[in-house]
């Protein structure tokens, strides 16, 4: 049986003109003979334009104003453009295929309203590197091209301002960007590497470029609000949010409105504004609801749950991670695990151990499975603490070391990742000196062309003095880029050892003061169980050893009171936690007792009452008297919670 070949129409736009476009498109097609026939129809000259029943249409690039025609072929041109995206819209098989190249592309984008047509500043002429946008990057055409890719321009008219709104109406995405947003993705991506001043400054160069208050203000302002939240720079961040927020409204671009909303709650959050918070949540809730945003929906009732953690209600807080992991379940998975993992927590928290410990492990499994090393370190650390809650304090101790080890290698790929990076934009910028110094030869070309009308004695000055001034630029620039990058490589050094310095000091540390609170309760509990043990031997002895016994028990009591074992705590806990005790007592209305220093310093350590009991060797009841009596001494609001209170100093 014979295939059908596909039949395929050419539409030429050149006006007449040679031209290298028709010339590449036909040798592509002259390469699929056997699958396609091909007709070609002279658009602006002879006003002919195919009719709908060709598989897929190639409508070429063309010279002239996109926004004027003669009235003729433009009305055949549109009506046709409508005819096909009414027989896509309908649901006919099958689909008609319209790739529209350069003029034709800017005629069909003014046709649908998709931004502004303007002309350029100057010619682009050249070749020229093309960014993918997060759409392109996943299209099965373009995946095959590196990023950035590199094209062909010769063009005096541009697309502006897309208006994302029409986009979105349209099923349409952008899947690919001129230099011009190149500081957006920069800044995109230097925010995805934790490198924040680096974003920010990228984000404020796209702004400065980037005039108009539209939808990618929109998005610039809620990034650079984004970054300053992470930084704790939370007016700032505000007053870009705010900003956000207005133009949004103003616009009427729901899903940068509901972004702004949902960042301003986490501000609120950080500044423990928790009614303003939820009411900010609340609303981002409604707007993604309507948009029907499965992924934004989980990340908000995410944080809306959060924030109940943070008031102490775990039931309302369990129930919104609850819905945050069902809406998750087509999310990235790093917000699924990022969910489980607070919903395990928030288990653990309710003394739901077992649930906690199986949503935990999920959580663990699925990031080992993603190789997704820091929630796999997160997972790590809340077994360690869902294990020592249990009471299983070797295992406890094993996931601890093992999320050390985890963390460190994480800090590690990381640097890995970000020098490799760093030679990845590196060679782009060499290939975007060589495009360089393709154009300029190219202009060099075309000056000569021009200066052999004047004579040839003209032509060699020209030539002589543009290869002089080409040479000297060209050494000046290869020393300075040379330094810079000498410069560049030294500093990311430093950065890389100092980071690596501080993760390892900061885990030794927090490894120390763990595995001292455990000893020191495990050694207070096992002390105790002997004292305890020998005073009820010392009735059932005869009375020769009856003294002997008493004798011991005052020599295990004495030692269960000696305070060294507290003495070299306070320095492990004051190496952590330097200007804590200068806090604590800044915000006590009257002196604090060694006792009620000891409680503060186990509060702030996030340990509960039954943790604290143990290693105090009192009673849950008598940790709960202190906790009332060490509360009545602090500059405390009835309504704050002591341990959030310590937490925060």
């Amino acid at each position: 049986m014979i295939e059908k070949k596909l039949k395929l129409a050419v539409l030429d736009m050149n006006k007449g003109q040679a031209n290298q476009g028709m010339r590449c498109i036909r040798d592509i097609l002259a390469g699929y003979q056997e699958q396609i026939e091909y007709d070609e129809f002279d658009v602006r000259v002879t006003n002919d334009v195919p009719d709908i029943d060709y598989d897929i249409y190639i409508s070429s690039g063309g010279p002239g104003n996109p926004l004027e025609g003669n009235g003729i072929w433009e009305v055949k041109f549109y009506d046709l453009i409508d005819r096909l995206w009414e027989w896509n819209q309908s649901g006919q098989v099958p689909k008609k295929y319209f790739f529209f190249i350069c003029h034709s592309f800017q005629l069909a984008c003014n046709h649908f309203n998709l931004g502004e047509i303007a002309r350029r500043k100057s010619t682009s002429f050249g070749i020229f590197p093309v960014h993918k946008t997060k759409d392109g990057k996943e299209d099965r055409i373009l995946q095959g091209l590196d990023d950035p890719y590199y094209a062909v321009d010769s063009r005096d008219w541009q697309l502006i301002q897309p208006d994302l709104k029409v986009f979105e109406e349209h099923g349409a995405k952008i899947l690919s960007l001129e230099k011009i947003r190149t500081h957006i993705q920069l800044a995109d991506f230097y925010k995805k590497m934790g490198i924040a001043n680096e974003a920010i400054q990228h984000y404020y160069q796209a702004l400065e470029i980037h005039k108009p208050k539209d939808t990618i203000f929109v998005y610039i302002e809620n990034n650079i609000g984004a970054v300053n939240l992470s930084l704790k720079h939370y007016e700032i961040s505000k007053e870009h949010l705010n900003k956000s927020l207005q133009t949004a409204e103003k616009i009427n671009f729901d899903k940068g409105r509901a972004i702004s909303y949902m960042l301003l709650g986490s501000v609120a959050e950080k500044k423990s504004n928790y009614d303003l918070a939820l009411e900010y949540q609340e609303r981002s809730l409604v707007i993604f609801k309507q948009l029907q945003d499965s992924t934004d929906l989980a990340i908000t009732y995410e944080n809306i749950g959060s924030i109940y953690e943070d008031l102490g209600d775990l039931a309302k807080a369990h129930n919104y991670f609850s819905i945050a992991h069902e809406y998750s379940k087509n999310s990235p998975s790093n917000i699924q695990i990022n969910i489980i993992n607070n919903l395990g927590d928030a288990n653990r928290k309710s003394g739901n151990l077992e649930k906690s410990l199986e949503l935990t492990q999920q959580a663990l499994r699925m990031s080992r499975e993603t190789h997704n090393g820091h929630q796999e370190a997160s997972a790590l650390k809340d077994l360690a603490q869902v294990y020592a809650d249990m009471g299983a304090y070797k295992l406890s101790y094993e996931y601890m070391n093992e999320h050390d080890k985890v963390k460190e290698l994480e800090v590690e790929r990381r640097n890995t990742e970000l020098v490799s990076t760093l030679q990845i934009l590196y060679n782009i910028k060499e290939k975007e000196a060589e495009v360089k110094l393709l154009n300029q030869k190219n202009e060099i070309n075309r000056i000569r062309q021009n200066g052999l009308l004047l004579g040839s004695v003209f032509v060699v000055l020209v030539l002589a003095g543009w290869i002089f001034y080409y040479k000297k630029k060209k050494q000046q620039e290869s020393k300075l880029y040379s330094y810079e990058q000498e410069l560049l490589k030294a500093d990311l050094e430093r950065k890389t050892a100092e980071e690596s310095a501080l993760q390892r000091e900061i885990g030794i540390k927090l490894s120390a003061l763990t595995n001292y609170s455990l000893h020191l309760a495990h050694k207070n509990k096992m002390l105790s169980d002997i004292s305890h043990t020998l005073f009820n031997l010392k009735d059932r002895n005869v009375s020769m050893i009856k003294p002997k016994l008493e004798s011991l028990v005052k020599e295990i009591d004495f030692d269960l009171a000696k305070e060294q074992e507290w003495t070299e705590f306070i320095g492990f806990f004051e190496q952590i936690h330097p200007n804590f005790f200068e806090n604590l007592k800044s915000s006590a209305s009257s002196e604090l007792s060694p006792a009620e220093l000891r409680l503060c310093m186990l509060l702030r350590l996030n340990l509960s009452s039954k943790e604290i009991a143990s290693i105090l060797r009192i009673t849950p009841d008598s940790v709960r008297i202190a906790r009332y009596r060490l509360r009545k001494k602090l500059t405390i609001n009835t309504k704050d919670d002591l341990q959030t209170f310590i937490l925060n100093l």
